[in-house]
């Protein structure tokens, strides 16, 4: 579509040359009003209007002001709401072409509040209820809740705001160690701070309960040692004076028959504690709670415990005299334990964690200190694991373990298959399955791209570490889809010892991308989108779009390209400004993989052409009564695409009023009107509109513009100026 471009000017020519179409309309009136709060006669705004018999509605504005125009001669009712207010309405008589005032009052409607209890009966043993408080006002209601200073009952929440016809719920807990005996009275009121209201609910509760304890489980408990704990359930009338535990290795200990009584202090904090010390390991103990309430002893539950055994702790040291087939042992017992350990050697085996199972050694003896044990009869070469060990009430203690190795022998490696290969680089593994004696000195991998094993004077990686085990590498920096040959090898006794050769292959995988189609396409803008379906391996260094105004549906990098940052699969876009109206445009994504593009497919879009409106002079400016101006808006436009969906006049009392600043006239009458333009060679249909209004107030300064909408925004015309005197 031809781009449109026709300046300001020509567009008021245009009005002028169809002005006469439009009827004025003639023998109506209006009314114009406003609506004031009763008690304080401040305005009311966003009050609803509504007229009958006519039936139009309107809305206040902030000044509270409303008006109804183009109003046959008659009499009309006017009603008015809002939501917190009572309804009031008013009849008022319209004559033609002569405004009506009306002035309006409103009722606020005061706020309360209410409650769906007025008792609140804890009996004996509960200690939290609830009730419910209603705001039935129509405003926004601050309160707070009081007890009368009650030291035993607390509400939550103390201070809250209520919103209007809402509803709240104040939880009420009584704290029945603060409880005094018998039968107790409370309130609590519910008071509005702005003084509309207040609520009452009454509160009762019962403590009949005597002095009582609990005994809870111990803690701690080592072989020596424990914790103690208990917890006052009722402090009693009167309080209790003393307060602690009893314990024996009997079942049912008491003050005059325990091992020993623990008294605790007497505090405010319910849960008390004793540490005792001096046990026996392996000891059942019984314990309880008791307190003192006026004389007398109160006994909690009782709580029983076993004490654990000390452990025999013992090191295992390194081992001496190794020869072809023989060793000594070492090792020393650091504490005998409780119950002493009954028994006391050595194991040992080929494997990594020997135990009694393997081979079992016993050494004569007992007490703590050094021990040892002459071997023999060990296969060569070897390597050995030994630990000491004792025999401790039944159980098998070990010591740590310590390795030897009998006799001189080769290093053994092994090469084992690559991993985690990719287009650049893999993961080389391999064993030293036996380290040699001597110990050898380096470990690794060498490897080469020819037909043939590697040798370190290939390409050699080292390896970190000593000992046997699997050991890995990973490589990189290699070429795609290639072969290579490696091997595992290590240095002993300053000669290299290969493990056996393999091969592997580099990758290569091609990136995906493609094309979405183009979204939130503007006059001058647009959202380029597209998907990675796969980021390649090697993976891609570069995504974005390339795009051109030529009539070549494949654009490339060389045109217009614009790289979007992150390298990730998935989903990216782009938003692209500056683009140039009504053209349309060739579009795709691409990725750099290895340096080379990777192209989606192509989309295709247009970009719109925005809408031209203009603003002619005002006319018929004039008194119209001694209250009222009257003026004639004048406005033109061109629609462009998207299309127009909305137009009219904005005025007010400021400079380049907008439909947030001032008053709108959506949609007045409009005149289509077909006039050839030179320039272009065609026709151009375009559109008038005008509206006459009859309330403007006398010395004012007013200011209008033509406006229409599209589903892209606002766009006015130039602001005309007028004045009512």
């Amino acid at each position: 579509m031809k781009k449109i471009a026709i300046a300001i000017g020509v567009l008021a020519a245009l009005f002028c040359s169809c002005s006469q179409d439009i009827t004025e309309t003639s023998s109506v009136g209006s009314i114009a009003g406003s609506v004031s709060d009763r008690t304080t006669g401040e305005p009311v705004a966003t009050v609803n209007v509504s007229i009958s018999p006519d039936g139009s509605q309107t809305v206040t504005g902030s000044d509270g002001s409303f008006s109804f125009v183009n109003l046959k001669p008659g009499d009309y009712t006017l009603s008015i709401r809002k939501e917190g207010y009572t309804p009031n309405t008013v009849n008022a008589t319209v004559k033609a072409e002569i405004p009506t005032s009306v002035h309006m009052t409103i009722d606020r409607i005061p706020a309360s509040i209410t409650a769906d209890k007025t008792l609140l009966d804890f009996g004996e043993s509960l200690t939290t209820l609830s009730f419910t408080i209603v705001n039935s006002g129509y405003t926004d209601l601050a309160y707070r809740v009081e007890t009368g200073g009650c030291e035993w009952l607390s509400t939550d929440p103390e201070v809250d705001i209520l919103g209007y016809g809402k509803t709240a719920t104040i939880v009420a807990t009584i704290d029945r160690s603060r409880l005094p005996a018998g039968d107790n009275e409370a309130n609590i009121v519910v008071r509005s701070t702005s003084g509309d209201g207040n609520v009452e609910v009454k509160v009762v509760a019962v403590n009949n309960a005597g002095a009582s304890v609990n005994t809870l489980n111990v803690t701690n408990v080592a072989n020596t040692t424990a914790t103690l704990n208990g917890e006052i359930i009722n402090p009693g009338q009167p309080s209790y004076t003393e307060r602690g535990f009893v314990y024996d290795t009997q079942s049912t200990p008491t003050i005059s028959a325990c091992i020993n009584k623990l008294s605790a202090p007497v505090t405010s904090d319910k849960k008390f504690s004793s540490n005792i010390d001096g046990l026996l390991p392996t000891q059942t103990y019984f314990v309880r709670s008791y307190i003192i309430q006026n004389g007398s002893t109160i006994y909690g539950n009782i709580v029983s415990f076993t004490t654990s055994q000390q452990p025999t702790t013992l090191s295992t040291s390194a081992v001496t005299q190794i020869g072809a087939s023989t060793a000594t042992f070492n090792a020393s017992v650091l504490d005998i334990g409780a119950p002493a350990y009954s028994e006391k050697g050595f194991c040992y085996s080929k494997g990594s964690t020997p135990t009694i199972a393997d081979n079992r050694k016993s050494v004569s003896g007992f007490g703590a200190g050094d021990f040892s044990l002459p071997v023999t009869n060990l296969d060569y070469p070897v390597t050995y694991y030994v630990r000491a060990y004792v025999i401790q009430v039944g159980e098998t203690v070990y010591g740590n373990i310590v390795s030897f190795k009998t006799n001189t022998s080769p290093v053994v490696v092994n090469t084992y298959a690559a991993t985690e290969i990719t287009s650049s680089s893999a993961v080389l593994n391999g064993s030293i399955s036996q380290v040699g004696s001597p110990a050898y000195t380096e470990k690794g991998f060498c490897i080469s791209t020819g037909y043939y094993s590697p040798t370190i004077e290939d390409t050699k990686v080292i390896v970190a570490g000593t000992g046997e085990g699997n050991f890995s590498s990973k490589i990189s920096n290699l070429e795609y889809n290639t072969r290579y040959q490696f091997r595992a090898y290590a240095i002993q006794d300053g000669a290299v010892v290969y493990g056996n050769t393999l091969d592997f292959s580099t990758a290569y995988t091609q990136a995906s991308v493609s094309t979405s189609d183009v979204s939130n396409i503007g006059y001058t803008s647009a959202t380029f989108n597209g998907i990675i379906a796969a980021i390649g391996d090697p993976v891609i260094t570069e995504r974005g779009f390339c795009y051109t105004t030529r009539n070549y549906p494949s654009p490339t990098i060389s045109d217009k390209a614009v790289k979007v940052s992150g390298i990730a699969a998935g989903a990216f876009k782009i938003d692209i400004q500056n683009l140039e109206e009504d053209t349309r445009y060739y579009v795709r994504a691409y990725v750099i993989q290895d340096g080379n593009p990777i192209y989606g497919e192509v989309k295709s879009f247009d970009t719109g052409y925005a809408p031209i409106v203009a603003t002619v002079a005002a006319s018929s400016v004039k008194q119209v009564s001694s209250t009222f101006w009257q003026a004639t808006f004048r406005g033109v436009f061109i629609d462009g695409n998207p299309t127009i969906t909305d137009w009219g006049f904005i005025y007010g009392t400021t400079a380049n009023p907008t439909v947030n600043t001032g008053t709108v006239i959506p949609k007045p009458t409009t005149v289509k009107q077909t006039k050839y333009n030179q320039d272009y060679g065609s026709y151009i249909t375009y559109y008038a509109i005008e509206k006459t209004i009859t309330t403007l107030i006398p010395y004012r300064t007013y200011y209008y513009r033509a406006y229409v909408k599209t589903s892209l925004g606002y766009i006015y015309g130039e602001t005309e100026v007028f004045t009512t005197y």
